[in-house]
């Protein structure tokens, strides 16, 4: 791996100070975003003094709802802890692909971010192992099985198919996360809890299904909520071809900062990098905004779209609700890695599966490099698997591949970041029943939006648009 490679991620161990010092110079490996949209606005608010809306955090919620202030007319600041945009989304080099190593796939079931894709004519790419040959299975036993996906797919969709069961009743319109009550029956059931009280399945079909959903819970099954991965299934399409689709199939060719550019060119919000927010103080007037230098920014309204576990990490005057703070320092669930892999020799067109305890649940192939062949992985756990260290990496990749021999890995660690401290949001059992809607509202002052609490595509890319476009929305209601 090279030297700016290893300036992207940080391996495990670190505490989150040296991990700060580690990545200091991360958007040297990063993909630029449009400067000239970044600076736009600031001349216009300095002569003025006051900002209609500050936007804490600058990844696809903010800038989109940065967007549809300026839209109206309004002074908007961006602040942005990190020193590039993007958030959980973070597009980088590997030698010398352009690879998302936060958020990538989208799709026509997400109708946020496919609206965006439609009106900025973005080019897709494909990511072939979404379509795989054959499914490498790593076996609870150790086992390596090999299977084709035209003969073994019918018996893993109906594997998949019952593990769903009647879940899918509690979600009927699966875009309204509070249309019906009988969600509160089943949100305290984990994934692993659901696949040991199944019946009627065949031990590779349990391997499957417990590694294939905590790949998607990012996490190991005991420690995510089976009502999200109904809700993943009910949003696109109630079958397993379509869930895996709209998960990891169709990716931006330039990356998720090729749109995230597009958005902020619409925009042209005031941009600051580098400047975490430390405090914010509501009062009857306005907002007061405290950076960490000091800073004190005055403001009509606030957009937080401070991820969930970082919530409890920025003083709040008044304090938030407790329900805000109780669900931050549970945190959510999405706590595993995610990491690109360059392995000598052509392995064609392969996914694999293993089981959640195992150091990648799930692999698959990204695309064939020169005769090498660029894989995807996803585990549950930063502690199993240095995501950067070539050795650690070739172990894991080996539960597949017993004969890979890896030339180069790239992964971020986020549960190390301090203003991510995750990956995608999967929530918890009893989270949603508890602190869902709660999340939801604003205060007088205080609008919260953030992919962690979408009605929709939660976690996702698709979500952070949707809740960026409602924040945008309420301003405008408030203000103009």
């Amino acid at each position: 791996m090279g030297s700016s490679e290893r300036k992207a991620a940080a391996g495990p161990g670190l505490t989150r100070r040296e991990f700060i010092a580690v990545t200091a110079g991360v958007a040297a490996g990063s993909l630029p975003l449009a400067a000239s949209a970044a600076g736009a606005g600031a001349e216009e608010s300095a002569v003025r003094g006051q900002y209609d809306v500050i936007v804490i955090g600058g990844g696809f919620c903010g800038i989109t709802a940065a967007r549809e202030c300026r839209r109206a007319g309004l002074r908007a600041l961006v602040l942005e802890a990190r020193n590039r945009l993007g958030g959980r989304t973070f597009t980088a080099d590997f030698g010398g692909q352009t690879v998302d190593l936060g958020g990538s796939w989208v799709h026509w079931s997400q109708p946020h971010v496919w609206t965006e894709v439609r009106r900025s004519g973005l080019p897709l790419a494909e990511s072939l192992g979404a379509a795989a040959d054959r499914l490498i299975l790593h076996t609870s036993r150790h086992d390596v099985v090999t299977l084709s996906y035209a003969r073994s797919g019918v018996q893993l969709d109906r594997a998949v198919a019952a593990y769903i069961g009647d879940g899918r009743s509690a979600l009927p319109l699966p875009f309204d996360p509070f249309g019906s009550d009988s969600y509160h029956k089943l949100d305290g059931i984990t994934s692993a809890e659901r696949l040991a009280g199944l019946k009627g399945l065949t031990a590779l079909d349990r391997d499957y299904v417990d590694g294939y959903f905590a790949s998607q819970g990012h996490n190991y099954s005991d420690q995510f909520a089976w009502l999200e991965m109904v809700r993943w299934y009910c949003l696109s399409g109630h079958n397993l071809a379509d869930m895996s689709d709209m998960s990891g199939r169709f990716h931006f060719r330039d990356g998720t900062a090729a749109l995230l550019n597009f958005i902020l060119a619409e925009g042209k919000p005031e941009v600051r990098l580098a400047t975490p927010v430390r405090r914010v103080s509501e009062a009857a007037a306005g907002v007061t905004v405290i950076t960490a230098r000091g800073e004190e920014l005055a403001t009509r309204l606030v957009v937080s779209t401070v991820p969930l576990n970082v919530l409890k990490d920025i003083e709040w005057q008044p304090a938030l609700p407790e329900a805000k703070l109780a669900a931050s320092r549970e945190t959510h669930a999405g706590h595993g890695t995610k990491l690109h892999v360059l392995v000598e020799g052509d392995y064609g067109n392969l996914g694999g599966i293993a089981p959640s305890h195992n150091a990648i649940n799930s692999l698959m192939t990204e695309r064939v490099v020169a005769g090498n062949t660029h894989l995807i992985g996803f585990g549950p756990d930063p502690e199993l698997l240095d995501v950067n260290d070539t050795d650690s990496v070739q172990q894991a990749v080996r539960l597949f591949l017993p004969d890979a021999k890896v030339k180069r890995s790239l992964g971020y660690q986020w549960t190390l970041d301090p203003y991510s401290q995750g990956t995608w949001c999967t929530l918890r059992p009893h989270m949603w029943s508890r602190y869902l809607r709660e999340l939801q509202q604003p205060t007088a002052r205080i609008i919260f939006a953030s992919a962690d609490w979408a009605n929709g595509f939660r976690g996702f890319i698709d979500g952070a648009i949707e809740q960026g476009m409602e924040a945008g929305r309420r301003v405008r209601e408030l203000l103009t």
